[in-house]
């Protein structure tokens, strides 16, 4: 039976070279993709490989309802070996433009944390013993307004992009707590990825560099039993200060939780 693993972001970039890597293993990917049309390269790419059929589920990752549904057809597929929160909205062409998703959201805090933090906690029951939860962090981390975490006033989507990431290591030491085997790794600086593009970042990684940590914390047996910690690449590190400050992560997790509950 082959191993099973989720990941976020796979069309392109760095969430493409995870799922490529775990296709030339011969575990089966499930890929939720915004449009199924987004997915079939990668397919393709994987049977290709000799690996199983890919399950898509097309899924707005901004959209938590969308979401909620798409965990629920995961989870009756059958069992997970993993699952990578991989994908993420960064500063943007413009950072002075403060999006939101369809329920009001803003929008990189939706995407880069609410919804990894939702989808962990929805697949952690389908997990099989040994499964994993691996959150795509990054070094870039700033202290969340805890009296503005959807980041009303005096808005930079660098900073919403750098906020986004403490809350996510906020998200994986409360979840770890719950139970769930979850884990957030920095994968490498600046790599040739959309993202970095549109923010007209210098490219400083390649994707190797940053497929690489990931895996090795997704599939390390050395590993196999840290719950709750955040790598920097290859080794275990310090979060941003805040992300160790409990009462601000139960402000920030139960924010987390009232915007993946809000209605569009």
């Amino acid at each position: 039976m082959p191993k099973t693993a989720l990941v976020t972001g796979a069309s392109s970039g760095l969430g493409r070279e995870i799922a490529l890597d775990l296709a030339r293993r011969g575990w089966r990917l499930v890929l939720p993709v915004r449009a199924e049309v987004r997915g079939k390269e990668l397919v393709a790419a994987a049977e290709a490989m000799g690996a199983p059929a890919p399950l898509v589920v097309e899924c707005d990752l901004s959209d938590h309802a969308a979401v909620r549904r798409m965990c629920a057809v995961v989870a009756d597929e059958g069992p997970l070996d993993l699952v990578v929160n991989n994908a993420a909205v960064g500063g943007g062409a413009d950072p002075t433009v403060r999006g939101t998703n369809a329920a009001g959201v803003e929008l990189r805090m939706a995407v880069n944390a609410v919804t990894p933090h939702l989808v962990a906690r929805e697949l952690a029951g389908a997990l099989t013993p040994d499964g994993r939860v691996v959150q795509v962090g990054s070094m870039g981390q700033l202290p969340v307004d805890l009296d503005d975490m959807d980041f009303e006033h005096g808005y930079d989507g660098v900073v919403a992009y750098c906020r986004s990431k403490v809350a996510l290591v906020m998200s994986a030491i409360e979840l770890a707590r719950e139970g769930v085997p979850v884990n957030v790794v920095h994968p490498a600086r600046e790599m040739p990825t959309p993202m970095v593009r549109e923010s007209a970042l210098t490219v400083r990684s390649t994707l190797d560099d940053g497929t690489l940590p990931v895996l090795r914390v997704a599939l390390d047996s050395e590993l196999a039993g840290v719950r709750g910690a955040y790598f920097h690449r290859f080794d275990r590190a310090e979060p941003h200060e805040q992300a160790l400050d409990a009462g601000a992560r139960e402000r920030v997790v139960a924010w987390l939780d009232e915007a993946a509950g809000r209605a569009a």
